[in-house]
């Protein structure tokens, strides 16, 4: 219940402002793990010019289509290479699929909630979050609101231009991540025709023509794996990479606990976590009760197959629950608008102080990061959280309506939260991601004909932030041969440090790095007493 109050809206604007400051801070932290190959692999597009053949250190690469990484490469045209280049437009392209979303809710429900939708998912801890450490899966999310809005305008108004469309969506979903950008929109719609019982329309021919549009839609991809690694390729993209994951056979997964994405939604969403789970008891509740609308149907048929498939899969990753939250974001905004329409009933009661003990947390979690875990010693930034104490305050007190009041402190604590983690949690942690930290002074100190190695660490960061193309050193052979050329440096763990030692040959000078991996911080490096003894070492070595 979003009014035309001019208080209320000025709060609203206000909060957005500041998303959009958030935002704009991500854009300049590092990045590491996935993010960082991703980035490398633009950035191999951006130089050789080739846009399907993808490539990683010399290596064809085959886990991913090449959307994502096509936005990139754009932003390093018009920016050079650089962290914000990498994720500038994969970043306004999930803030686009805010609107799709919007759309969405709009078409099957109405403007309020479409609206409230929006709002929820683009003030939400994993929207922020992903916008930081950009993945395939916020651009996938965007491309699947954009499919499922325009499939669910189709059904009802069977326009041709809505068909073509949603079918193109579903391309680029394709696109952005395999086959799997099919699973979602294909059960939304088969659900709508099965249980409003259109069933000669399951079997028309047009569908064959929606999906050869998502086919050509992604030929690109599929040309790109064909043309590396023929029909395995082809056979790896619509079959190993995802249901290879799902039965853990790829990649090594083994995560069986069938949980993991209940209790992952409930901070991952936060600040909406908790409410999510009371929305969908009564969505099932109500179900139980009276027949859905032909809305539901589609919602229902697009959620929960698959977040089954997604519970039992062997490979669970928390940025893989974002293909479906365009539908579970638009469940909440529809019960949200429900419960606050009826301000004077006890149900409201009780999610309105669910909401606000959320709220009580989420700010005792913010100062105990900011006070304890990774203190901040910058009064200005201590300003801030003295400014949004007293701006929740004032949206107690002085906020005209339910709606507002019940938002809007949400709002600006998860913000809030958000920019502290851009501005100083992460760069505070990514100072002991030593593989960057090496490739900066190698960047810095190296002469301009020397060469940077990657001998013995796992991770991609050398070859998105080297200033010259990085090689891969797999094994003590290529090693050797390495350490017979003159001005080569190479970045290792400590055993890659006692093979290079026991070649003997000439070392100018050995870097020495304190080193922690960021998405391998847990427990005792978040603790600062502790932080010190979860510490492992690397080394930059120069040789003469």
């Amino acid at each position: 219940m979003l009014t035309n109050n001019s208080k209320d809206q000025l709060i609203i604007k206000i909060l957005i402002a500041f998303a959009a400051i958030v935002y704009l801070v991500g854009l300049f932290v590092d990045v590491a793990g996935d993010a960082a190959k991703y980035a490398a692999i633009a950035k191999n597009i951006y130089h050789s010019g080739d846009f399907v053949n993808l490539t990683i250190h010399g290596d064809a690469y085959d886990q991913k289509p090449p959307f994502l990484f096509w936005l990139s490469t754009l932003g390093y045209a018009l920016f050079g290479i650089s962290n914000f280049s990498f994720k500038l437009f994969p970043v306004l392209y999930g803030l686009l699929g805010l609107f799709f979303v919007y759309k969405l809710g709009s078409s099957m429900y109405s403007k309020q909630v479409g609206k409230l939708a929006a709002l929820l998912l683009g003030f939400s801890e994993i929207y922020y979050l992903y916008s930081v450490d950009v993945h395939t899966d916020v651009v996938l999310l965007s491309n699947m609101a954009f499919a499922l809005w325009q499939l669910h305008e189709y059904l009802k108004s069977k326009k041709a231009v809505n068909f073509v469309l949603g079918f193109f969506g579903v391309g680029l979903s394709v696109m952005t991540k395999g086959p799997i950008g099919l699973f979602v929109p294909a059960l939304a719609v088969i659900s709508y025709l099965l249980f409003n019982q259109q069933y000669r329309e399951l079997f028309n021919p047009k569908w064959i023509l929606g999906l050869l549009i998502t086919f050509v839609t992604a030929i690109p991809a599929f040309y790109g794996l064909y043309n590396q690694f023929g029909l395995e390729g082809i056979e790896f993209f619509f079959w190993t990479n995802n249901f290879g994951r799902i039965a853990g056979t790829y990649v090594g997964s083994t995560n069986t606990d069938y949980f993991f994405y209940l209790h992952t939604l409930l901070y991952i969403f936060a600040p909406w976590g908790f409410v999510l789970f009371f929305a969908i008891f009564f969505e099932f509740k109500s179900l139980a009760g009276r027949k859905a609308n032909k809305a539901d149907y589609f919602l229902h048929g697009g959620i929960w197959l698959f977040f089954l498939i997604l519970s039992v899969a062997r490979g669970k990753s928390p940025n893989y629950i974002l293909i479906i939250m365009p539908l579970l974001t638009v469940l909440l905004a529809k019960w949200l608008n429900y419960f606050l329409e009826k301000p004077e009933t006890g149900l409201y009661r009780v999610v309105t102080k669910l909401q606000g003990a959320i709220v009580v947390l989420l700010w005792v979690c913010l100062m105990l990061f900011v006070g304890y875990l990774f203190p901040m010693k910058q009064f200005a930034y201590w300003g801030l959280i003295v400014v949004g104490l007293v701006g929740t305050w004032f949206i107690y007190k002085q906020g005209s309506t339910p709606a507002i009041r019940f938002f809007a402190p949400s709002m600006l604590v998860i913000t809030l939260l958000s920019f502290f983690l851009n501005a100083h949690i992460l760069p505070y942690i990514f100072q002991y991601q030593s593989s960057i930290v090496a490739t900066r002074v190698f960047n810095e100190k190296a002469d301009a004909d020397a060469r940077l190695y990657n001998y013995d660490y796992e991770q991609f960061e050398l070859f998105f932030y080297g200033r010259d193309e990085v090689e891969l050193i797999e094994d003590s052979t290529e090693l050797k041969v390495v350490t017979a050329n003159p001005d080569s440096w190479i970045f290792c763990y400590e055993k890659g440090l006692k093979d290079i030692q026991a070649l003997e040959v000439p070392v100018d000078t050995i870097y020495e790095f304190k080193h922690r991996g960021v998405y391998r911080t847990g427990i005792q490096f978040i603790n600062p007493s502790s932080r010190e003894r979860s510490l492992g070492t690397t080394f930059l070595v120069k040789l003469k």
